[in-house]
């Protein structure tokens, strides 16, 4: 352990060892005040370096010990000066309540903890809070999934390939030096080389490095379990919501691809009323939180100043201050589209509704060059639409809600145009709108479908289209057939029967200006973001490249089996 006084005033012990219940001792880095009493502390916990301390997108830890807070930034079990076996999430809620408490106790505390953090560290935060440490006054976890399953490892029963990869190739070259296997960094230089442009005609347990070499042993695992059974409930969050009683401020952003579950939980939590729960939601995705998001450029307003409402926060739970938290909403949102921040009390917002967009062709949706349209009337007696969807030539992602790092993974606002030029694509569009429309909430789709394959996936995207052409995205879902009814148990497709399957595209707040129209493509794959089908049937991932089989698609809306899309339209006073 080193002390040492900076010029600021700011005294900085590092490798601070805390022990856990079970005797594994985890690293800290403490930043507090040299002068003055106790005073409340801040605690992080990440898997990603404390010497970092995710200062990527937070202020320095310096900033909130200038401010008169004791910050912990804390190693994770089994990761840098950690000691333990690192397994994600893995007793994360007892080490977590264990270093809060340790926080307590320590002469520089006033026995006042808060805890922040975003995505994993969003997560550990509301698995310690679960379990009630005493001495937790408030957190601020931010961008945050509800576990580790649905939204993050798998999206809608397909497996979240770019995510989950990109991830686990940030967290393999620490893994690599403790392991003492610098032979393995080649393979890792050779898979981020590549992520993200993985070539479809290699099985999922094929891609480099998801397996082989055998340096996150986690990964086999997430793709050995498919179905939201008992493994994943180690992790899951909306069990233990009921279990949670301090005041969260939950932060996130509409292209992070966690942002579903965050709004989720926020909703729940703050509907249970058992305490004060804020959200800020900005344009942003994962990494980083600026104003240039993809292809947009939100504008000033977009900024990142989430420290300046986290201290807001703290400085009235930890403090007694509520003065600056006071002067702040109870939700802002940023309005995409518009551009700019909608301040409210609630979420969902006042006015909030439903408007069901309905699909129509000629039977040739088929590519911008087809005749699909989106309205408000139900349809009548149409022909189907027909697509041949081939795994081994999958719909590129462009753009969209992955993780982590936006230059590998598919992330953000991006024109879909080169994919809407797909035959594989059907693109279906609204007349311009005469007035604009603000739709904010969770949007659904239902697709009437059959398929000739023993198993495949369908895919829902909704865009805004500008009037000069520009196709850009909002959210996108999918749904492996076999998914259709439960995550929780696989259901074999009948082929050529027709079922409705019902897909959640995710989450949106979003001003559709006039002149503007609403654009929805269908179709069954969405590749990396989501690993494609390869329509056998076959135990998920077992398959090898010459048992994938091209299927034929076909997508009805007629009278009786109608397909739709739902938005979240609020009317505004």
């Amino acid at each position: 352990m080193t002390d040492a006084r900076d010029a600021a005033g700011i005294v900085v012990e590092t490798d601070v060892m805390v022990r856990m219940r079970d005797g594994v001792r985890l690293a800290c880095d403490v930043y507090r005040p040299a002068s003055g009493g106790p005073v409340p502390a801040l605690v992080q916990r990440q898997p990603y370096d404390k010497r970092v301390a995710q200062t990527y997108v937070y202020d320095h830890p310096a900033v909130y010990a200038r401010h008169g807070y004791a910050v912990v930034i804390e190693d994770t079990r089994g990761r840098y000066a950690s000691e333990g076996t690192f397994y994600p999430l893995r007793l994360d809620a007892e080490d977590g309540y264990d270093t809060i408490e340790w926080c307590a106790a320590q002469p520089w505390c006033n026995g006042r903890v808060g805890s922040f953090g975003f995505s994993i560290p969003g997560v550990n935060q509301l698995l310690a809070a679960a379990l009630k440490p005493p001495h937790l006054v408030a957190a601020v976890p931010g961008f945050y999934p509800g576990g580790m399953y649905e939204g993050f490892t798998h999206v809608g029963g397909t497996f979240g390939l770019a995510a989950v990869m990109d991830w686990a190739l940030i967290l393999s070259g620490e893994a690599a030096k403790r392991r003492g296997d610098a032979a393995v960094l080649g393979d890792i230089g050779a898979a981020q080389a590549v992520c993200g442009k993985w070539p479809a005609a290699l099985s999922l347990r094929d891609i480099p490095f998801l397996e082989t070499p055998d340096l996150l042993p986690f990964l086999k695992d997430y793709v050995d379990h498919p179905t939201l059974g008992p493994y994943w409930e180690e992790w899951e969050i909306t069990p233990r919501l009921g279990q949670i009683d301090v005041p969260c401020f939950h932060v996130s952003g509409w292209y992070d691809s966690f942002i579903p579950q965050t709004i989720a939980a926020y909703e729940a939590l703050s509907a249970a009323g058992r305490a004060e729960h804020r959200l800020l939601v900005g344009p942003w995705y994962h990494i980083p939180w600026t104003q240039q998001v993809g292809a947009i450029d939100f504008g000033d307003e977009a900024k990142n100043a989430v420290s300046v409402y986290e201290r807001a926060w703290f400085d009235a739970w930890l403090k007694d201050d509520r003065s600056a938290l006071d002067a702040l909403p109870p939700v802002r949102v940023f309005v995409t589209g518009e551009n700019r921040w909608h301040d409210s009390d609630t979420w969902p917002l006042a006015g909030a509704g439903s408007e069901r967009w309905y699909l129509h062709s000629g039977g040739r949706a088929n590519s911008l060059s087809g005749d699909g349209t989106l309205d408000r009337e139900a349809p009548g007696e149409e022909p189907p639409d027909f697509f041949i969807y081939n795994p081994f030539d999958p719909v590129p992602s462009l753009g969209g809600h992955s993780c982590c790092l936006p230059q590998v993974a598919p992330m953000g606002p991006m024109d879909q145009r080169p994919a809407e030029y797909r035959n594989d694509v059907l693109v279906y569009t609204s007349a311009p709108l005469d007035a604009p429309s603000f739709a904010a909430g969770f949007v659904t789709a239902r697709l009437s479908a059959a398929t000739s394959a023993a198993d495949t996936d369908f895919t829902v995207k909704l865009c805004d289209v500008e009037p000069d052409g520009r196709s850009i995205n909002l959210f996108e879902g999918v749904i492996r057939g076999r998914f259709r009814e439960s995550r929780r148990a696989e259901v074999p497709l009948v082929p050529h029967r027709v079922y409705a399957f019902d897909i959640d595209v995710g989450v949106i707040c979003h001003l559709f200006r006039a002149g503007h129209r609403v654009r929805v493509e269908v179709s069954s794959s969405n590749f990396p973001a989501f690993d494609r089908n390869p329509n056998t049937g076959g135990p998920i991932g077992a398959e090898h490249a010459f048992d994938l089989q091209p299927a034929h698609q076909t997508v009805f809306h007629e009278g009786a089996r109608p397909s739709f899309i739902d938005l979240p339209v609020v009317r505004r006073p």
